[in-house]
């Protein structure tokens, strides 16, 4: 009996261990920050519709799939923040609440 309880035992906490170790290969890959300067005209353009006078945080450009995108992050005139992927051609793609951020119980010290 108390061999079993020690076999759990073991084979537990190895799973515990090995588990939270290929739980951060999962992690999703950053992308790059993208001034808005460099940014084609079709995107800043797309963007600026969705954001819906909105301020423009800062804009991350990523690939999936081979597809070129951006991800842009605004805080909305009534102070929620929303995301905004626009392709390379400046086709939108989808718009969303950050909810994350939106649900953040306590405000940043500094900035926004």
């Amino acid at each position: 009996m108390r061999t079993t309880l020690k076999v759990f035992v073991s084979i537990g906490a190895l799973v515990f261990i090995t588990s939270s170790t290929f739980a951060r290969s999962h992690r999703k890959t950053p992308g790059v920050m993208v001034k808005w300067k460099d940014l084609s005209a079709p995107v800043q353009a797309t963007i600026e519709a969705n954001a819906a006078g909105g301020k423009i945080k800062e804009v991350e450009k990523g690939t999936a799939n081979g597809l070129i995108f951006y991800c842009a992050e605004v805080k909305g005139t009534d102070g929620k923040w929303s995301k905004i992927y626009v392709k390379d051609a400046g086709d939108l793609i989808r718009s969303e609440p950050d909810n994350a951020r939106n649900k953040r119980k306590h405000k940043p010290l500094f900035g926004d």
